[in-house]
C-alpha cells in the first residue's frame, strides 16, 4: 500500500515538474508563450518556407510585423504572434497589447478581439492554418506599462498581476462575416451607423474627432 502511494505521489510530482519545466500545461497559451523563440526571419519568409527547413513543432515569436489582406483590402501591424511549422505554417496564437489609462476591463473589447482576428485572416490568406489559432488580448494600465518598457517577455504578461489577458479562439466564420458588413460600407454605398456619442477618431468618417454620421 505505501509502494503504491509512494508511486503515485512520485507520478504527480514528475507531472507538476514537466508543467512548470514547459511554463504551463502542453498547448496552453502560458506554455505555447513560454516556448516561443524570436524568429530570425520576417514572418513573409517563414511562410514560404519548406517543412525540410523549419525545425518540427518549434515555436516561433514575430513581432510587430505588417500584414496585408488582398482579399479584403486592407492592411495592418499586429503586436505580436506565434507560429509553428508542420506540413504548412500553423498560426498558434495573435497576441494584442493595449493600455488603458485608468480601469482594466473585466472582459475583452469586441473591438480588440476583431483587431487581432482581421490579422489573423490575413496571415490565414497568405498560406497559413488557423484551424487552433488563439487570439489573446493582454491590458495593461499605462503607468504599470511603463515601468516594463525593457521587458519585453510575453509569459511575464499573460501571468503579471498588473494586467489582465483573455484568450477567445479564432472564429473564420465571425470575422468574414463582419468583413462582409464593414466591405459594403468601405467600397459599396452604405452608409456607416454612428454609435451615439462615441468619438471616432481613428475613423476615417471622422471630422474633428466625431462621427460625421453620428446623430449628436
Amino acid at each position: 500500500m505505501s509502494s503504491a502511494l509512494f508511486l503515485g505521489l512520485f507520478i504527480i510530482c514528475t507531472i507538476i515538474l514537466i508543467i512548470l519545466i514547459s511554463g504551463g500545461i502542453p498547448g496552453s497559451v502560458k506554455s505555447i508563450m513560454f516556448r516561443a523563440r524570436p524568429a530570425r526571419i520576417d514572418l513573409n519568409s517563414f511562410l514560404k518556407q519548406t517543412p525540410s527547413k523549419v525545425r518540427d513543432k518549434q515555436y516561433f515569436l514575430f513581432s510587430e510585423e505588417s500584414v496585408i489582406s488582398i482579399g479584403h483590402r486592407y492592411k495592418g501591424r499586429f503586436d505580436q504572434a506565434v507560429l509553428h511549422f508542420e506540413e504548412a505554417p500553423i498560426l498558434d496564437l495573435m497576441i494584442e497589447r493595449k493600455f488603458p489609462i485608468k480601469y482594466l476591463p473585466r472582459e475583452a473589447r469586441k473591438e480588440d478581439m476583431f483587431q487581432a482576428a482581421l490579422y489573423a485572416q490575413a496571415i490565414q490568406e497568405s498560406g497559413a492554418s488557423c484551424s487552433k489559432t488563439k487570439l489573446v488580448i493582454i491590458y495593461c494600465l499605462q503607468q504599470h506599462a511603463a515601468r516594463c518598457e525593457n521587458n519585453r517577455n510575453t509569459t511575464d504578461c499573460i501571468s503579471c498581476d498588473f494586467g489582465e489577458a483573455f484568450t477567445q479562439k479564432y472564429d473564420q466564420k465571425w470575422i468574414l462575416r463582419e468583413l462582409k458588413r464593414l466591405d459594403e460600407i468601405w467600397f459599396g454605398s452604405r452608409k456607416p451607423i454612428a454609435e451615439p456619442g462615441e468619438k471616432c477618431r481613428p475613423c476615417p468618417y471622422s471630422k474633428n474627432g466625431i462621427c460625421q454620421y453620428s446623430i449628436y
